[in-house]
């Protein structure tokens, strides 16, 4: 098998996955914002169950690139394979249909800061139960306890009653994130989740976040800033430079010295 190789210094190989078929698969994909082509030929292969690190510095194209696997950004060219779907044929309410399938973890957290904690989770059944999951009260009790064991899940169930506007930033992205499990996601895509927290408070979103996603099965494929997260959260780390990839490794300590360079 051949190193992947960042700049003349090799790498450990990415090892063969024992993990299930391919539930993310990216080929050729190009995205151009004018002249610049922020991603140029990327293509990228995750598989069930798998975690995996996105790198690279601002304008690298992370955030792009998980926004073409859902179409909230349209690709130039190339093609998506999203949890078996050719993502790039999909009508409107097909698309509709598996973006329910995805959970998307932003870094601003998009509650509804008027409304209470439990319906901010609450909202995240709207893709299956619609005009039931709009807020708490006319929600079924079995949709507000779902709600209720999510938010539990995060360690907030006695904050469910909680304005959303009257939390911490630590409290909120946990918010999100019970949200996100609410949606009963397969693959759960996440931009910088911990980026707009402290260090002490990213840490520990970062780690829940990686332990429920570990727990339930889900595919994550995450972007970050932060190396320690990388390693100590991702089985493989994944290096976009000028819109390329350039680095596919298990993630590992040894690996520290490499991924710094790409912030140098």
């Amino acid at each position: 098998m051949t190193a992947v190789v960042l700049d003349g210094a090799a790498t450990r190989p990415a090892a063969a996955s024992t993990a299930g078929p391919a539930e993310i698969a990216a080929d050729g994909l190009v995205k151009r914002f004018g002249r610049t082509a922020v991603l140029d030929g990327v293509s990228l292969s995750v598989r069930r169950g798998e975690r995996v690190a996105l790198i690279g510095a601002n304008g690298a194209g992370k955030s792009t690139l998980l926004r073409c696997l859902v179409r909230l950004v349209e690709p130039d060219e190339g093609h998506t394979l999203l949890l078996g779907e050719p993502v790039g044929r999909l009508g409107r309410r097909a698309l509709t249909r598996l973006r329910r399938r995805v959970g998307f973890v932003f870094q601003r957290h998009n509650l509804v800061p008027r409304q209470s904690v439990l319906t901010n989770v609450v909202h995240g059944a709207l893709g299956r139960a619609g005009l039931l999951a709009v807020h708490q009260a006319v929600a079924p009790a079995a949709l507000r306890a779902e709600a209720v064991a999510c938010l539990d899940r995060v360690g907030l169930a006695a904050l469910a009653r909680q304005r959303a506007d009257t939390l911490s930033g630590g409290q909120s992205q946990r918010v999100a994130i019970a949200r996100a499990l609410m949606q009963r996601p397969e693959v759960m895509l996440a931009d910088e989740p911990v980026a707009s927290l402290d260090p002490a408070a990213g840490e520990e979103v970062m780690a829940l976040f990686a332990t429920l996603t570990r727990q339930a099965g889900v595919t994550l494929l995450f972007t970050t800033h932060t190396m320690t997260h990388a390693i100590a959260y991702a089985d493989r780390v994944v290096g976009l430079r000028g819109g390329r990839i350039v680095l596919d490794a298990p993630a590992h300590p040894g690996l520290a010295p490499v991924l710094e360079r790409f912030f140098e």
